[in-house]
C-alpha cells in the first residue's frame, strides 16, 4: 500500500457499514432546530470510551460510540439523529478522500500514536457558513469561543492558532499488527523492542548504503543489531511482511525540528550529533560558533523564525560553519546560555515559535541544539515596531515574498481545531 493516495468514499461508507461500532468525536454547529456538522473524528478502534456530551445553545460536542452504519450514513451525507439531536451534513462529501499510511511516532496534522495508523480525510467546503465567535456557556465548561472549546475537547490543551484544520472528516485505522516501542542506539549496537498483534512471518531489516541485515521475527521481544562501524547516517530500520511494511524508522532520527520521537533513545547523544551534522548546513539546519551578539544575534534569530514558518529546523550552537564541533566557550556557565537564548527568541519572535533547547555532550566538548517545531503559520521577527518575516531557501535565510506571507496567514485563517 502507499504511503499516500486517494480512496473513494464509498469505499469508506462501505467500510463503516460493516463495524458494529465505532469511537466518534464530533463538532455540531446550531442551524435553526438542527445540528449542522462541523467536524467528525472517527477512529476505527475498539479502544474503551468515556462518554462526553458538552452542549450549549449555539454548538455541541459529543463524544461517543456509534453503530457503524450510523456514522456511515452521516458520511454518505444523509441526515442522522445522535444523541437526541438531529444531525445534518454540509451536503454529499466529494468522491473521494486523501489517505495517509504512517509509521509509528509520526506526527501528522499535530496527532501522534506510539503504533502506524491509516488516516483518511475530506475538507470542508470553504464558503459553508463558519462557527460563530461568542461566548459559549452551557453543559460543558465555559470557553471564549467556539476555536477554544474544540481544541479542549479534542486535545485537552489552549487552542492555538498552529492546529487550525479544514477537515470535515478524519478518519483513523490504527494498525498494531507490528510496530516498535522502543529502539535503543549506542556506539555499536542497535536494539529494537517489536510488539504486534500479528508477527507471524515478520522480518526485522537494517539496511544502509553499504549493505544490509535481516533477522526473522520470531514474537514480541527485543533485537540487536551490531554496529562495529556506528550507525550510518543513512540507516532504515524496517518491520516487514513479504513486501508490505509494519513499521520502520530511518535516521537521523527524529526529523530536523519535529516533536522529538519517544521510541527512540540514544545511549550517548554525540552519535545524534554527528548525523545531524552528516549532510551539512541547508534547510534545516544552522551552525554557530558561540551564542551570537549583535548582527549575528539578529541573523539567528531570523532563521529560528523562518524554520517555524516552514517545517522546521535545530540552530547548533557550538558548532562552526566548516562542522567543526567546537563547543561552547570553556568555563562559560550553560543555564545562563540557555536563558540568553530563550529570551532572545522571547524577546524578539512573535508569536514564539514552539521549540526545545537540548544540551549535547559530544567527546567532552559542550553543544546546545535549538529545536525548532515548522507551525503551519508566520512568524515574525520584531525589531521596534516592525515586523519581518524570513523563510528558509537552502542554507539561507531570505526575507518572505508577498505570496509566501498570505499563503501563511491564509493558512491561520481555517476556522477549525484538531
Amino acid at each position: 500500500m502507499a504511503n499516500s493516495g486517494q480512496t473513494e468514499t464509498v469505499a469508506l461508507v462501505a467500510m463503516l457499514s460493516e463495524r458494529a461500532a465505532v469511537n466518534v468525536r464530533l463538532a455540531l454547529v446550531a442551524d435553526a432546530q438542527q445540528w449542522r456538522l462541523h467536524h467528525a473524528h472517527v477512529t476505527l478502534d475498539d479502544a474503551p470510551l468515556t462518554e462526553r456530551v458538552w452542549r450549549y445553545s449555539t454548538a455541541a460536542f459529543l463524544e461517543l460510540r456509534l453503530p457503524g452504519p450510523t456514522v456511515a450514513t452521516l458520511l454518505r451525507g444523509d441526515d442522522q439523529d445522535v444523541h437526541d439531536l438531529r444531525v445534518v451534513s454540509p451536503g454529499p462529501p466529494p468522491s473521494s478522500a486523501s489517505t495517509q499510511r504512517l509509521r509509528g511516532q509520526e506526527e501528522w496534522d499535530r496527532v501522534t500514536t506510539p503504533w502506524p495508523r491509516t488516516e483518511w480525510t475530506i475538507s470542508r467546503d470553504t464558503s459553508a457558513p463558519q462557527p460563530g465567535y461568542g461566548l459559549l456557556v452551557g453543559e460543558g465548561p465555559s470557553f471564549l469561543n467556539f476555536d477554544q472549546a474544540l481544541s479542549a475537547f479534542l486535545h485537552q490543551r489552549p487552542h492555538d492558532n498552529n492546529a487550525n484544520r479544514s477537515d470535515l472528516w478524519r478518519i483513523v485505522l490504527p494498525q498494531r499488527a507490528g510496530w516498535f516501542p522502543r529502539i535503543t542506539i549506542g556506539p555499536d549496537l542497535l536494539t529494537a523492542v517489536v510488539d504486534g498483534e500479528a508477527l507471524d512471518g515478520a522480518v526485522l531489516e537494517l539496511s544502509w548504503a553499504a549493505g544490509n541485515e535481516r533477522q526473522s521475527v520470531d514474537g514480541a521481544g527485543a533485537y540487536r543489531f551490531a554496529l562495529p562501524h556506528g550507525l550510518a547516517h543513512d540507516s532504515l530500520l524496517m518491520l516487514r511482511r513479504e513486501d508490505q511494511w509494519l513499521d520502520w524508522r530511518s535516521f537521523p532520527a527524529p526529523t530536523y525540528g519535529r516533536a522529538r520521537d519517544a521510541s527512540i533513545v540514544w545511549e550517548q547523544p554525540g552519535p545524534e550529533l554527528d548525523l545531524l551534522l552528516a549532510n551539512g548546513e541547508g534547510q534545516h539546519l544552522e551552525c554557530k560558533r558561540e551564542v551570537p551578539e549583535g548582527d549575528s544575534r539578529k541573523k539567528m534569530l531570523k532563521t529560528i523564525a523562518a524554520f517555524a514558518s516552514q517545517d522546521g529546523g535545530t540552530v547548533l550552537i557550538g558548532v562552526r560553519d566548516d562542522l567543526q564541533i567546537v563547543g561552547l566557550p570553556e568555563g562559560a556557565n550553560v543555564d545562563k546560555q540557555v536563558l540568553q537564548v530563550v529570551g532572545m527568541i522571547r524577546d524578539n519572535l512573535e508569536p514564539v515559535p514552539s521549540y526545545e533547547p537540548r544540551v549535547v555532550e559530544h567527546d567532552g566538548k559542550t553543544v546546545l541544539a535549538i529545536e525548532v517545531s515548522g507551525g503551519g503559520q508566520m512568524y515574525a521577527y520584531r525589531e521596534g515596531q516592525r515586523q519581518e518575516f524570513y523563510v528558509r531557501v537552502g542554507p539561507n535565510t531570505v526575507p518572505a515574498r508577498h505570496h509566501e506571507i498570505a499563503a501563511g496567514f491564509r493558512q491561520t485563517s481555517i476556522v477549525t481545531t484538531f
